[in-house]
C-alpha cells in the first residue's frame, strides 16, 4: 500500500519537478517580476512601445551635439519642450536651428515653462512676436502672472520630438551651465538624456501635442506626426520595449501615475536598487516601498551630490540618506560636480530615466515625463555608469555625518520632513 502512495506522490510531483529544472530560479522571478509590471501598466492603460535604438548622454556637450545634428536632418517638424530655455550661447544655437528650418519648410514649436522665463531674466514673452517672424511657434506654460499662486505648478518636461521618429527626454536643460558647470557654485555638471527612435517617440509626441495646445498652441494631427500609427506598425517580438510615464495635474489619473509607478517598481526589485537623484527627499510612499526593498534583502544603493545648488536640499538629502545608511544602503556622495541625473534601475533589467527628481515636488505638483525601459542593454549601461560615478564620489559613513555641524545636522533634520511634505 506504502508503494502504491510513492508512485501516485512521484506522478503527481512530476509536472512542478520538470518545471523547477527547465525554468531557473532567476528566470521565475524575473517572468513573475516582468508579469506584475505589464499587469500593472496595462490597468493604468499605459502602452508600451517598441524601440529602435537608445542612446545615453550623461554630457551636455555631446546630448547637445547630437541634437543639432538631428534637427538639421529634420524633413519635417521639429518640437522642443523644455523648462528652462535659457537666453545664452547653445540657446542662441538651437533657435538659430530652428529659424534655418522653419526657412527650409519645416513646422518648428517651441514650448517653454512661464516661471524661469521671467524669473531668469529669458523673457519670451520680449521675443515671441520676433521668433514667429522667423516662422517658428512658440508657446509659454502657465505663464508666471499675478497672483503668482500657481508657481509650484511648473512644466519640468524635456522633450523633443523630430519628424515623429527621433525623441529625446531626460534631465538636460537648455542652459549653458549645463554644459560648462557653474564654476565657483559646484563646478562642472552632470545629467542624463536619452535618445530613442522607433514606435515610443510617438508617446513623447503625444504628450508634447497635448501640452502645447492646453498652452495655447496650435492643434497637429495626421500621418505626419505619427508615421508608425499610419503605418499599422506591428509589435515585434524580442525588440527593447519602453513606456512613457507622465505627471500630469490637469488629468486627475496622471497626477498619481509617477509615484505609483515609482513605487511599484521598487517593490518589484529582487536583487538590486540603484538610484541617482540630485534631491533625495521622496514622498512617504517612495519611503516605504524603499524601506520595504530594504527589508525584502535588495541591495539597496543610492548616489547624489555632496553638494547641490539649494543648500537646504543638500542637508536633508544627507539626513534622509543616512537613515537610509543605517538600515543598510550603500549611499554615496558624489564631488567635483553637480550630479542632476534623474535615474532608477531594478535588477538590472528595467529602468526609469527622465526629467522626475525623487521628491515631492516632482511627485505631487510638476508636470513631469519619464522613460521606463525594459532593455537589458541598457540597465547595464547605467548600472556601469554607475560603478563609474562611484569613483569620483566617496562613500556616507557614521562617522562622516556625526562630524558634521551641529547646525546643518538640525538644519538637515528639518528639511528632510518639512520639504518631503511642502515643496
Amino acid at each position: 500500500m506504502k508503494s502504491i502512495f510513492s508512485i501516485v506522490a512521484i506522478i503527481g510531483l512530476c509536472p512542478f519537478l520538470a518545471w523547477g529544472r527547465g525554468v531557473s530560479a532567476e528566470n521565475r522571478v524575473a517572468q513573475t517580476t516582468e508579469t506584475v509590471l505589464e499587469q500593472f501598466l496595462a490597468d493604468r492603460a499605459i502602452p508600451r512601445y517598441d524601440v529602435d535604438s537608445v542612446q545615453f548622454f550623461q554630457s551636455g556637450a555631446d546630448k547637445f551635439e547630437s541634437l543639432l545634428r538631428d534637427m538639421a536632418s529634420a524633413k519635417h517638424h521639429i518640437h522642443c519642450e523644455y523648462f528652462i530655455f535659457a537666453n545664452d550661447s547653445i540657446g542662441h544655437r538651437i533657435i538659430d536651428m530652428m529659424k534655418l528650418k522653419a526657412r527650409q519648410g519645416v513646422e518648428c514649436r517651441l514650448l517653454v515653462d512661464g516661471y524661469y522665463d521671467k524669473k531668469r531674466g529669458y523673457r519670451y514673452d520680449k521675443r515671441i512676436k520676433l521668433l514667429r517672424n522667423h516662422g517658428i511657434e512658440v508657446c509659454v506654460y502657465a505663464p508666471y502672472e499675478f497672483p503668482y499662486a500657481h508657481r509650484v505648478l511648473r512644466d519640468h518636461r524635456k522633450i523633443v520630438v523630430i519628424d515623429g521618429r527621433i525623441s529625446y527626454t531626460g534631465g538636460f536643460n537648455v542652459a549653458d551651465y549645463n554644459i560648462k558647470g557653474k564654476p565657483g557654485i559646484y563646478g562642472g555638471y552632470v545629467d542624463t538624456h536619452v535618445r530613442l527612435e522607433g514606435q515610443v517617440v510617438e508617446g513623447l509626441q503625444f504628450l508634447f501635442a497635448n501640452h502645447f495646445e492646453r498652452s495655447g498652441g496650435s492643434r497637429f494631427e495626421g500621418n505626419a506626426y505619427y508615421p508608425y500609427t499610419a503605418a499599422h506598425y506591428a509589435h515585434r517580438r524580442g525588440s527593447a520595449e519602453a513606456c512613457i510615464v507622465e505627471r500630469s495635474h490637469h488629468i486627475y489619473p496622471k497626477k498619481m501615475e509617477m509615484r505609483r509607478t515609482v513605487v511599484k517598481l521598487i517593490d518589484e526589485a529582487r536583487d538590486s536598487l540603484h538610484i541617482t537623484s540630485p534631491y533625495l527627499l521622496p514622498i512617504p510612499s517612495v519611503r516605504r516601498a524603499i524601506r520595504r526593498a530594504q527589508k525584502r534583502g535588495v541591495h539597496v544603493e543610492i548616489l547624489f551630490s555632496e553638494e547641490g545648488d539649494t543648500p537646504l536640499f543638500d542637508v536633508g538629502n544627507l539626513n534622509y540618506a543616512h537613515r537610509l545608511h543605517r538600515r543598510g544602503a550603500e549611499v554615496w556622495l558624489y564631488r567635483g560636480a553637480f550630479q542632476h541625473s534623474k535615474i532608477l534601475t531594478v535588477d538590472g533589467r528595467c529602468s526609469l530615466v527622465g526629467s522626475v527628481n525623487l521628491d515631492s515636488r516632482a511627485m505631487r505638483w510638476n508636470e513631469e515625463v519619464a522613460a521606463l525601459i525594459f532593455d537589458e542593454a541598457s540597465a547595464h549601461w547605467l548600472d556601469s555608469t554607475f560603478v563609474e560615478n562611484q569613483r569620483k564620489a566617496h562613500r556616507l559613513t557614521d562617522e562622516y555625518y556625526e562630524n558634521l555641524p551641529f547646525s546643518k545636522r538640525m538644519k538637515g533634520f528639518f528639511a528632510n520632513y518639512f520639504l518631503s511634505w511642502c515643496l
